[in-house]
């Protein structure tokens, strides 16, 4: 009975341990952002201060961190967060309310060294989120984001493929090996360059909940992820290419399958849309 006891001890120190350790776990590369749904930054105050000056310095660093992270994030087509904050006032204005939405999920003090480290968290999608704050701006006209507006994709009678068997509610992009970024507003985009997907197209609640979809390194964390929205039968469509380093192009025959699908099952308005890296 001891012997189990002291088992049970040991592992709850483990798992105390590894969730210690996750609170100051920087997330802070596009990847590891879109695949968490979150930014994560640790900041550290200097040494040889009381415990409530520490901890403040350490937030302040931790938020002047946080504003880089986003700032590095792809927006919209080659536009950064930080490009937009420049040309785009709507943009500026919400990047200073981000801060508003980041919560500590971790801070300690190091009595004897007298440091603070304090562990900042932002959800890009969600209540206080990044998503939250950018949707009016994501879903103007093209021209306001300074990205180039596209025209809508139609199906033409001669590109129609022969009629599915199935109906799909959901949608997986294979960028693998593309050189694909993910952004907050990545775009699909038919061969001949009429626009399928973008911010325009999802409702603005969905929007706020899934951003312009997810991101997952295999199909099958797309379907699991597809699953969790609802979706029992996705549609994989492999991109042709990549433009612009966030625009994932498909052939006009896979866009007509795409757009005859979101008629009947409103795959692109709901984001029910899953890149794997």
């Amino acid at each position: 009975m001891k012997r189990i006891a002291a088992i049970v001890v040991c592992v709850l120190m483990l798992a105390s341990t590894a969730m210690a350790q996750d609170q100051f776990e920087s997330v802070s590369t596009p990847p590891e952002i879109f695949q968490a749904g979150y930014i994560q930054v640790v900041g550290e105050s200097e040494t040889g201060q009381s415990r409530y000056k520490a901890k403040r310095a350490a937030k302040v660093v931790a938020q002047r961190d946080l504003v880089e992270v986003i700032k590095g994030l792809n927006l919209i087509g080659g536009t950064s967060v930080g490009d937009g904050m420049l040309e785009v006032d709507a943009i500026r204005t919400s990047v200073k309310g981000f801060l508003q939405g980041a919560v500590v999920v971790g801070e300690e003090y190091v009595t004897g060294e007298g440091y603070a480290r304090v562990a900042l968290r932002l959800n890009l999608r969600g209540e206080n989120s990044l998503y939250n704050s950018l949707v009016p701006t994501l879903q103007q006209p093209p021209a306001a984001l300074k990205v180039e507006k596209l025209p809508e994709f139609k199906p033409q009678a001669a590109a129609a493929p022969a009629p599915q068997p199935v109906t799909y509610d959901g949608l997986i992009i294979v960028v693998e090996g593309t050189g694909f970024k993910p952004a907050l507003a990545n775009r699909i985009i038919a061969e001949n360059q009429n626009i399928l997907f973008e911010p325009s197209k999802v409702s603005p609640q969905m929007l706020i909940e899934r951003g312009c979809g997810g991101y997952t390194t295999t199909e099958i964390k797309a379907k699991t992820l597809l699953q969790s929205w609802g979706s029992t039968s996705p549609l994989v469509v492999k991109c042709v290419k990549v433009q612009k380093g966030t625009e994932a192009v498909v052939s006009v025959q896979d866009a007509t399958v795409i757009f005859e699908q979101d008629q009947k099952s409103n795959i692109l308005s709901q984001a029910k849309v899953v890149f794997v890296l």
